[in-house]
């Protein structure tokens, strides 16, 4: 007679063979990585490429990532592709793949350009990736990537999307325009890096959904409490927060729901919703207002609503916070070197003075052609803060120095290190230097390899959005230092950065604000 102790002991019987069965498969995941590891080890090691003098046995440089170089991780980064003369060294982190760090322009063209087919994301970074972006372009890889870059740059060339893009800059740019004279008039200390972020917030948001999230009309020294606005700042931190971690432990965190993975859950479920509840709007009412999502909508890929989903993401998490932060660091290193201050404002009273007098509230894009020092001094920001790129080969190969890259290995190439080597950018390579990248015959714009210059990353991969970033942060850095001072109140020498996937400036950025010009009245008729 079957009783309930033998179902019992055949439950038993199968739960201890499955679970059996799973053990096997970690041990043989488990030694499957650590033989590869050691090949792939044993294959740098022998091209006698530099290590950190601080690389322990089995930790490797872990302690140094996570606790002693934590805080200027990428000033030790470049410290180490200095002493390697440019050349490739090995990175050892526990739960990582071995790291060959790549900082020459060589090696970015060989990776981006002549091996671009064997440099993908690779599985372990599409997954880590997955839960922010999806299936869309920023994690893709071979036919997806391809097939996504393609729609995205016939999109980002419509003249639809960049008329809303222009409009909304301006509008976004006039409304943090009138804050801050409210702010010059009370004569109070101003959270730039608060204010700034909610600029961002407001254009991207406006962009990506024609939703007006306002934040700046409201009160300045209250953080944002919209609860979407929210949301997409914890997915960034939560990223970070990935790319520190140890594979197993993050997928650990998220397996139990617990820190940073559940905040992840969270947050996501938010701006899914908003999301899907915009396109459902947009696709049911036809709406009239062009925005990025409408647009994507009306494309061949609107039927597909996740496609939809993952491409409006990718816009927001890529590009939101990299804004935000770049005209944060402009304000700095404009602090840090006045006569570039003084330089950009003598150019803009020589070639726009209708900006300064107030006839005009912002440059047109036929004006900012006129002012190359104004491009030089976002891109030298551009230049000097940018963090680093991954990438995994998809078989072994040999790169153009001779450098051996073995299957099994990452490749990181760190912009930040590559900004400042002297061999790259010359004896003052870590100065902010607008007049470096101007012609001093023609006065126009030096043509710089985009592999010398990678914040925005080069070849077939270079970001999409690299025009439109580049016109948002010229028209904001012209608005705003054409009509006010910016004093920190700290050192602006003391400023640093915290360790993330962007690189944000570090605490608060508190400034007083003066103004400069006649100020434009606080209450304007917005486009």
């Amino acid at each position: 007679m079957w009783t309930v102790m033998h179902y019992a002991a055949v439950n038993c019987d199968v739960f201890l063979a499955v679970a059996t069965l799973a053990a096997l498969y970690a041990a043989c995941r488990v030694g499957s990585n650590i033989y590869w590891q050691h090949v792939v080890d044993a294959s740098l090691t022998n091209q006698g490429l530099h290590t950190p003098s601080s690389t322990l046995p089995i930790l490797g440089n872990t302690l140094d990532a996570l606790f002693f170089q934590k805080e200027r991780f990428w000033d030790w980064i470049t410290e180490q592709s200095i002493i390697s003369g440019g050349k490739p060294w090995v990175l050892h982190l526990v739960g990582r793949p071995t790291t060959l760090v790549c900082s020459s322009p060589d090696t970015l063209a060989d990776v981006f350009k002549t091996h671009f087919d064997t440099f993908e994301r690779g599985p372990d970074l599409r997954d880590l990736l997955y839960d922010f972006f999806g299936d869309g372009i920023v994690g893709a890889d071979g036919k997806s990537w391809l097939k996504q870059r393609r729609a995205a740059s016939h999109l980002f060339k419509a003249q639809k999307l960049r008329n809303v893009m222009n409009t909304v800059i301006k509008e976004k740019t006039l409304h943090l325009r009138d804050a801050l004279t409210k702010c010059a008039k009370e004569e109070r200390i101003v959270n730039m890096k608060s204010l700034i972020k909610k600029f961002s917030s407001d254009a991207f948001t406006k962009i990506a959904f024609g939703v007006d999230l306002n934040n700046l009309l409201g009160e300045l020294d209250v953080e944002t409490d919209q609860s979407f606005d929210r949301a997409v700042e914890v997915m960034a931190g939560c990223l970070g927060s990935r790319l520190l971690s140890p594979t197993w432990l993050w997928k650990l965190k998220r397996l139990m729901n617990i820190g940073e993975e559940r905040k992840l859950k969270q947050a996501r479920e938010i701006v899914h919703q908003m999301t899907y509840q915009v396109m459902s709007e947009s696709m049911q009412k036809k709406r009239s207002d062009s925005n990025l999502l409408t647009l994507l909508v009306e494309s061949s890929c609107g039927s597909d609503v996740t496609a939809v989903r993952d491409s409006v993401m990718n816009f927001l998490l890529a590009g939101n916070d990299t804004s935000a932060f770049s005209l944060s660091w402009i304000l700095v290193n404009l602090n840090r070197k006045p006569e570039a201050l003084a330089k950009l404002r003598k150019e803009i009273s020589e070639k726009l003075p209708t900006l300064l007098s107030g006839d005009i509230e912002a440059p047109t894009v036929d004006d900012l052609q006129k002012l190359p020092y104004l491009e030089a001094v976002v891109k030298e920001s551009l230049r000097l803060y940018a963090t680093a790129t991954t990438r995994i080969p998809n078989k072994s190969v040999t790169m153009s120095d001779g450098t051996f890259v073995p299957f099994g290995c990452a490749v990181i190439m760190p912009t930040y290190a590559t900004a400042r080597l002297k061999n790259v950018w010359g004896d003052d390579a870590s100065e902010y230097k607008p007049e470096r990248w101007i012609d001093p015959e023609t006065g126009k714009m030096k043509t710089v390899s985009p592999f010398k210059f990678g914040t925005f990353i080069s070849g077939l991969r270079q970001c999409i959005g690299m025009r439109f970033a580049l016109l948002e942060m010229r028209i904001v850095t012209a608005v705003l230092f054409s009509r006010f001072d910016f004093k920190m109140v700290k050192d602006p020498f003391e400023v640093t950065y915290e360790y993330a996937f962007s690189m944000p400036i570090k605490g608060p950025l508190e400034v007083f604000v003066k103004t400069v010009t006649a100020p434009a009245p606080v209450e304007t008729e917005h486009i």
